[in-house]
């Protein structure tokens, strides 16, 4: 098989793993519980287990145990012939047959490597494809001498904050449950069911590629997903918004620790966090966001 049969069969693999994650989704959409149900613990679970479980058998996974630079079909084919071969002449004939296609197809990746590098094109990537070739490292590593416990205790630190009084967390639920009672510019209700368009609006808004939160659901997940399975995310979102409760791991982050530009990096103080939320609580958040916007926004000064 040549190489641009090989390109196609993989294109064609990657075009139907999208479609085989679909047709894995839309059968697991009948062992969910309602999106309605009071156990909403139960059925975040069940959901996560359903879209990991599907992606698991789709997205390819695993690496190769033993990798040879420039091995290919040919070289796979010549290695066969050698195992299958009798000791003694045949099997140092295919040796050296073996060892020879290698060490051409080593010389014309070589060849092909350094022909690429133009220096009125793209410097960087020239000297990037040098230090390949040279075996030296185009940026230095600086070992860092604080612990990871200083750190963390020192965004711990930096996110303490004084609980607030009862009389105040009143206040907030009433204000809450009172803005229920709003009604849109458009004369809809704010707690009204969301449908299927507010949620592809929302999904739109979602930066894809990012690491996802504590529950592992990737952006794509949902993109990929099918309109069965949708539909019972719509209806789920509703639910957690009418019942003012979400699932105890959206209430969750993941806390990465990033060091400040132009600040040692012994100091815990040179960190800041980010925090990795969950998607599909980015997405009610953006659900709220755009019902609650048109009613804040002419209030503001």
């Amino acid at each position: 098989m040549c190489a641009t049969e090989e390109n196609v069969e993989e294109e064609k693999l990657i075009y139907q793993l999208p479609i085989r994650f679909c047709l894995l989704t839309d059968e697991s959409i009948e062992l969910l519980p309602p999106p309605d149900t009071s156990n909403i613990e139960r059925a975040c679970q069940d959901f996560c287990e359903s879209l990991l479980s599907a992606a698991k058998l789709c997205i390819p996974r695993g690496r190769r145990k033993y990798y040879v630079p420039c091995w290919d079909k040919e070289c796979e084919t010549l290695y066969r012939s050698f195992t299958q071969a009798p000791v003694g002449t045949d099997s140092d004939r295919a040796a050296s047959s073996l060892l020879s296609q290698l060490g051409q197809k080593k010389q014309e990746r070589w060849e092909e490597a350094v022909n690429s590098i133009n220096f009125s094109r793209s410097s960087r990537k020239a000297w990037r494809t040098i230090n390949k070739l040279t075996g030296r490292s185009g940026c230095s590593f600086h070992q860092c001498h604080v612990s990871p416990n200083s750190i963390a205790s020192q965004l711990v630190k930096n996110g303490a904050h004084k609980t607030g009084d009862r009389e105040s967390t009143r206040l907030v639920n009433k204000e809450l449950s009172d803005l229920w009672k709003i009604l849109t510019p458009e004369g809809h209700s704010i707690s009204e069911p969301f449908s299927p368009e507010e949620i592809a609006t929302a999904h739109r808004r979602l930066k894809l590629g990012k690491f996802p939160g504590l529950d592992s659901i990737f952006a794509e997940f949902i993109l990929h997903a099918r309109l069965a399975l949708k539909f019972w995310i719509c209806d789920f979102l509703t639910s957690c918004m009418r019942q003012l409760k979400i699932p105890k791991i959206w209430r969750r982050a993941l806390i990465v620790a990033i060091p400040e530009p132009e600040k040692p990096p012994g100091n815990p103080k040179s960190y800041r966090p980010i925090s990795l939320l969950c998607v599909p609580l980015k997405i009610l958040e953006r659900l709220i966001y755009a019902r609650v916007d048109p009613i804040i926004d002419p209030l503001l000064p």
